[in-house]
C-alpha cells in the first residue's frame, strides 16, 4: 500500500511553526541550539493546534446549522448547582488520570496498539479512535505531551490508502475501514493543518461513496438504504455488515468535514426511520420468526473478525415475511440485516401487537446522535420520541432494553460503550439534572490506580482490553467534566 506523507513534513523547525500558525515565527530561534529550536517548534505546533481545538471543542460534533453543544446544554438544563460543580470537578480529576494513562500508551510510531487482540494490533483502528478521544480532553485537565499529536497524525497519514481509506493495510484482514476512516477524518479536521485538506477531501469522498444507495446497488426499498457498514470488500449480493453505529460515526465525520450534498443526509434519514420503526416508513420490518436461530448465531459472529450478515437469500426471506406493522416507541435497534447483532433481541407478542426487534439503550443513543448529525432538529417528532425513550430508560449501570436472560452476557459486554454513548448523547443534547452524579460515581469506583479501566465481566465486545475500555471511559468523562 502506498504511504501518504503531506508535503513539507521535513521543513526546518521554524518553518514547521509557520506552517502550523500561518505566521513566520523566528524570534528566539537564532540564539538557541538546534535541538532546543526543534523542540520548541514542535511544542508550539502541537499547542497551536490545541488552542484551535479548545476553541472548537464544543461544536465539533454538531451540524453547523444547529445550536452548538454548549448552547444546547445552556437551554436544556438549569444553571449548575453546587452538587453539579462538585461532580464536574471530580470528573475532571478522573479524566486527567485516564488521559495521562492513554498518552503513556502511545507507541514510538505514534499509534496505539492492542496488546490483546491480533486484529487491532496494527493500530489502524485504535489510533484514530484514541486520538479523537484525547483531542477532546481540555489542556487544562491534562496537557498534551510535546510531539504527541503530530506523531499520531503522521501515523494516520502513513496508514492511509491513496483513496483516503484507513484500515486497509491488509486487504485480506480489513480493520474496520469505515469506522477507522471516520475517526481519522475527524482527527484531521479538528487539528486543522492546512496541508491535510487534500487528504480530508479524499476521506470525505470515500465515505460518501460507501453509503448504501442507488450508486452502490441499493434502492429505497432496501432496509439498508441510506446507511453505512463495515467497509471494504463485500459479497456481490449482500450489504455485508451494516448497522446504526457505523452510520452514526460516518455521518458525524461527514458533517465535521463540511459535506455539502444534503442528499447524503436525506438518504441517511430513511435508514434511521427504518431502525427507529417509524410508522411513516412503510417497508416491512425484519421477521422475528427465526428468533432461536438469531440467538444461536450471536456467539459465532462475535468470535469472528466482524459481525457477519445473514446470507442474501435468508435475509430476503426474513424481510418478505416481515412484520408489516410495528410499535413505535421512539427507541432504535442496531441492524436490519445482521439480526444476531441486535442485543435487545425481540419483544413478545401482546394484544395483537407483532413481535419486533426491541429498542435498547446503546442503539438509541447512537440513533439520536445520528439524527443530530443528519441535521434533524431537536423539535422533530423523531428526536422528541428518542429522547423520551432515554428518559424512560435512564439507568447508567446497564443498557436497558438488553434482556438479562440471554446465554451470552450482552448487557455486561457493552458496559463501557453504554456509558460512552449515553454521555455523548447527553453532552450533545442536554444533561438531565440528576444524570452526571451517577456516572461519576460509577467511574470513580472502577478506575484503577494507573488511571485505566477494564471490563472484567465479559470479553465479547473487547472491553476487557484496557485500551478500549479506558478510551470509552474517557469519552464519557469528557462530557461529564464540562
Amino acid at each position: 500500500m502506498s504511504r501518504i506523507r503531506i508535503p513539507g513534513r521535513k521543513l526546518t523547525a521554524c518553518a514547521i511553526v509557520s506552517a502550523a500558525t500561518g505566521l513566520l515565527i523566528a524570534v528566539g530561534c537564532a540564539d538557541r541550539s538546534p535541538a532546543d529550536r526543534a523542540t520548541s517548534a514542535r511544542q508550539t505546533a502541537d499547542r497551536t493546534a490545541t488552542s484551535t481545538l479548545e476553541f472548537n471543542n464544543s461544536v465539533a460534533d454538531a451540524p453547523t446549522s444547529f445550536p452548538t453543544e454548549t448552547q444546547q446544554r445552556e437551554t436544556v438544563q438549569p444553571a449548575g448547582t453546587e452538587s453539579t460543580k462538585r461532580h464536574v470537578a471530580e470528573a475532571r480529576i478522573l479524566l486527567g488520570r485516564s488521559a495521562e494513562h492513554l498518552w503513556r500508551l502511545q507507541a514510538d510510531d505514534g499509534g496505539w496498539h492492542s496488546e490483546q487482540f491480533g486484529l487491532l494490533r496494527s493500530g489502524q483502528a485504535y489510533t484514530p479512535l484514541v486520538l479523537y478521544t484525547l483531542l477532546s480532553v481540555p489542556e487544562g485537565v491534562y496537557p498534551r505531551p510535546a510531539y504527541a499529536v503530530t506523531r499520531a497524525l503522521q501515523f494516520i497519514r502513513d496508514h492511509m490508502s491513496r483513496s483516503g481509506v484507513v484500515g486497509l493495510d491488509d486487504p485480506e484482514a480489513p480493520e474496520y475501514p469505515n469506522y477507522s476512516t471516520a475517526y481519522a477524518l475527524q482527527c484531521l479536521v479538528r487539528v486543522g493543518y492546512e496541508g491535510d485538506q487534500l487528504l480530508i477531501d479524499r476521506m470525505r469522498r470515500y465515505l460518501v461513496s460507501e453509503q448504501f444507495c442507488e450508486a452502490t446497488g441499493f434502492g429505497p426499498e432496501s432496509p439498508v438504504y441510506g446507511g453505512w457498514g463495515f467497509g471494504g470488500r463485500r459479497p456481490e449480493d449482500s450489504s455485508g455488515h451494516m448497522d446504526i453505529a457505523h452510520t452514526r460515526r460516518v455521518l458525524a465525520a461527514l458533517r465535521a468535514a463540511g459535506e455539502r450534498d444534503e442528499e447524503v443526509f436525506r438518504r441517511a434519514e430513511l435508514f434511521l426511520r427504518y431502525v427507529q420503526k417509524d410508522p411513516s416508513d412503510k417497508r416491512p420490518q425484519p421477521s422475528t420468526a427465526n428468533e432461536p436461530m438469531i440467538a444461536d448465531l450471536g456467539t459465532t459472529f462475535l468470535n469472528s473478525v466482524a459481525y457477519a450478515p445473514l446470507s442474501a437469500s435468508t435475509a430476503m426471506t426474513m424481510l418478505l415475511v416481515g412484520n408489516s406493522t410495528s410499535t413505535f416507541d421512539g427507541g432504535f435497534y442496531f441492524s436490519p440485516v445482521v439480526l444476531s447483532a441486535n442485543k435487545g433481541r425481540v419483544t413478545t407478542e401482546t394484544a395483537g401487537v407483532p413481535r419486533q426487534f426491541r429498542s435498547y439503550a446503546t442503539a438509541t443513543c447512537d440513533g439520536l446522535l445520528a439524527l443530530w448529525a443528519a441535521g434533524v432538529p431537536l423539535g422533530d417528532d423523531r428526536m422528541v420520541a428518542a429522547r423520551r425513550w432515554l428518559a424512560q430508560h435512564s439507568r447508567w449501570d446497564e443498557p436497558e432494553g438488553v434482556p438479562k436472560n440471554q446465554a451470552e452476557p450482552w448487557a455486561d459486554a457493552i458496559y463501557f460503550y453504554h456509558l460512552a454513548v449515553r454521555a455523548e448523547a447527553y453532552g450533545t443534547l442536554g444533561w438531565p439534572a440528576d444524570a452526571r452524579p451517577e456516572l461519576v460515581r460509577l467511574l470513580s469506583a472502577q478506575q484503577r490506580s494507573d488511571g485505566s479501566f477494564a471490563n472484567a465481566k465479559s470479553h465479547l465486545m473487547k472491553e476487557d482490553d484496557p485500551l478500549l475500555a479506558t478510551t470509552l471511559a474517557v469519552t464519557a468523562l469528557v462530557r461529564a467534566a464540562r
